[in-house]
């Protein structure tokens, strides 16, 4: 019996280690790992050429009071919502944001392949309501999305909306009209 109660409690302490040690990242070493550092993705020169080729808008978050302008690339093609965030470097997702129009409200999943660095990510219908913001981990297969039909969505880099003050539910994404 103190047998498997010590069985036990080693195994409760490597749970309890375990995330910290997630958190903390992988440690560092001076040989190259492959499995860490995979090959570069051959369609990375592709996914940059497009994120490159984004055009930049202006629009704003209305967050309560306040009015919140952003900068933003357009991700306004087939080409460019496919490519969003893949292959930037963690420091291009620092600085931008990608703002997604699909043109009407629509059903689909982002996903995270190729993308270094965690992002935030803000779904809204077509009147502007921001209904749902998710965070998104780098994952070659997880699938994100919101429960409904959505006209845009904002990337930015993890904490972004928080950092903001931009809520699901109070806050509204603002556009210039139509030219």
């Amino acid at each position: 019996m103190i047998r498997s109660r010590v069985a036990v409690l080693a195994a409760l302490l490597l749970i309890l280690a375990v995330p910290s040690a997630i958190a903390q990242g992988p440690a560092k070493t001076s040989a190259p790992n492959p499995a860490r550092n995979p090959a570069p993705n051959p369609e990375c020169p592709r996914w940059r050429e497009v994120f490159a080729g984004m055009p930049i808008r202006m629009v704003s978050v209305q967050a309560g009071s306040r009015s919140i302008a952003l900068r933003v690339k357009a991700a306004d093609t087939g080409e460019r919502q496919a490519g969003g965030f893949q292959c930037a470097t963690p420091e291009e997702i620092k600085r931008h944001l990608i703002l997604f129009d699909f043109g009407r409200e629509i059903v689909t999943q982002f996903h995270m392949q190729n993308v270094p660095a965690a992002l935030d990510i803000a779904f809204v219908k077509e009147d502007g309501r921001i209904f749902a913001i998710l965070k998104m981990d780098p994952s070659p297969t997880e699938l994100y999305g919101p429960l409904g039909p959505f006209r845009y969505a904002v990337e930015a880099h993890a904490g972004f909306f928080a950092s903001q003050g931009i809520r699901q539910g109070e806050a509204r994404l603002v556009l210039p009209p139509a030219r």
